[in-house]
């Protein structure tokens, strides 16, 4: 059991390290409107392992992760430090 708290603490801090440096980033999302907006650079692979909501908006009906590469969204509707939250 001890080994597993381990892996799952390691894996977090290396998707905290991955985040932050934002190296190999294949997804900018524009998050809120107005002056309260805020862009993030994030990974695709990252994001619809911890999101189906972010996992349909990114993949939909594509058939390839070919096709997703470079993909940019906007989430006008949601405030950017919730959404911060979510990506850590």
């Amino acid at each position: 059991m001890d080994m597993l708290v381990d892996l799952s603490s390691r894996l977090s801090s290396d998707y905290e390290k991955l985040y932050e440096s934002s190296k190999y980033a294949d997804v900018s999302i524009d998050v809120g409107n107005g002056s309260n907006n805020k862009v993030f650079l994030a990974h695709t692979t990252v994001l619809c392992t911890r999101s189906s909501f972010l996992e349909k908006r990114l993949i939909g009906n594509r058939e390839t992760s070919k096709e997703i590469q470079k993909t940019a969204m906007t989430l006008e509707e949601m405030s950017p430090d919730v959404f911060e939250i979510l990506l850590r």
